[in-house]
């Protein structure tokens, strides 16, 4: 007998994980608490070439793109440099992005998820309007996951608040994203379209701090749609135990620097699916930390870094940085930020601030 897969969540990633298990063979259902797939909106829209690349194993229409980003211009205090990368990311439509995902699939609407009780092999899982039998299920059920906090004790997990405005202004780059040093976050700037921006930050305070970069930057257009959501960062210590997975943001799969959450979970989300499909899934948790386990901790450690830095210390990282303009432009990875890190510190140049930023690494601890 075929064995019943719920996954709870029918964002991109919980949709991506039954696209791949239905071409596998399988009927896997969702179950969603609001009334339709892409709706609210938590994400920034901007994602990288990867995730339409005949990389990933159900490939991903491109219809949802918008525009296309060749580079990004990074602000400190009265400095700049801009990065050159053709084609390095792309701008979506987030909801169409998702309801594309969705397309055949099988998804309760307006099911909320309030627990699962283990029941023989498998799992009642329990919704506002029924009980379900599961024999695997699987979390995709985002930042504030409950299905994390029933296999997961979560003291590694930091909560951060994002804040998202599309403004009715001209970009000043058609197609660079600008992206703004201030502690103590930072705040990105997308072009949209010709008369369309999104300015969004995710901090502790989101919606302060991104109210005082729009009068400091003397930013002023009309609101055409305001979106916040939640991230968790850290490292899951387990996201696959007795039947049950977690995958994408549920599981922290996200990349700590720019919190951009899609391709570590497409990846993910394969990984997870062909262990469905090949009757393994204890081996999930070890082998989606092999891949992206590396560029989470080195994420985690350099945001770490990058919160005790004084602005004297950041004026010196930053000017490491634009002196490195090549090496990251050669080298640099939209998705894989750790292996760039690793890059730029081979380089001669940094030994000089090598010192520094160890004490800044230990102060406090």
């Amino acid at each position: 007998m075929q064995k019943r897969i719920v996954i709870v969540g029918a964002g991109p990633i919980g949709c991506y994980t039954a696209q791949l298990l239905a071409a596998y063979g399988f009927q896997p259902l969702l179950i969603e608490e609001h009334n339709e797939v892409g709706r609210p909106i938590h994400c920034t829209g901007l994602v990288g070439n990867k995730v339409f690349t005949k990389e990933m194993p159900f490939v991903i229409s491109r219809s949802s793109i918008i525009n296309t980003i060749n580079g990004a211009i990074i602000h400190y205090d009265n400095q700049h440099f801009t990065i050159e990368r053709e084609r390095v990311a792309y701008v979506i439509d987030r909801e169409r992005f998702d309801k594309e995902l969705s397309d055949g699939l099988n998804i309760l609407f307006q099911h909320v998820f309030l627990g699962i009780e283990k029941f023989d092999s498998g799992y009642i899982i329990e919704t506002d309007k029924n009980e379900l039998f599961a024999d695997i299920v699987i979390g995709a059920d985002g930042a504030n996951s409950s299905l994390r906090k029933l296999v997961n004790h979560e003291n590694n997990i930091r909560y951060f608040g994002g804040i998202q405005l599309r403004l009715q202004v001209k970009p000043r780059y058609k197609d660079l994203v600008e992206v703004y040093l201030k502690k103590p976050s930072f705040f990105w700037i997308v072009p949209e379209a010709e008369d369309i921006v999104r300015i969004g930050t995710i901090s502790e305070n989101p919606y302060q701090d991104l109210q005082k970069f729009l009068r400091e930057e003397k930013i002023k257009g009309k609101i055409i749609e305001k979106f916040g959501g939640r991230v968790a960062l850290g490292i899951c210590k387990n996201t696959a135990t007795d039947n049950i997975a977690l995958v994408g943001d549920a599981a922290c799969q996200m990349k700590p620097l720019s919190f951009g959450g899609i391709y570590f979970g497409l990846k993910a989300a394969s990984l997870l699916a062909s262990c469905i499909r090949d009757n393994r899934l204890g081996d999930y948790d070890l082998l989606w930390k092999e891949d992206l386990a590396f560029e989470i901790k080195i994420g985690l450690k350099v945001k770490e870094i990058y919160s005790r830095l004084n602005p004297k210390e950041l004026k010196t990282v930053f000017s490491l940085l634009k002196k490195q303009k090549a090496v990251i432009e050669n080298k640099g990875d939209f998705e894989n930020h750790g292996r760039l890190i690793l890059e730029i510190i081979k380089e001669p140049a940094f030994y000089s601030v090598l010192g520094d930023i160890l004490k800044i690494l230990f102060r406090g601890t």
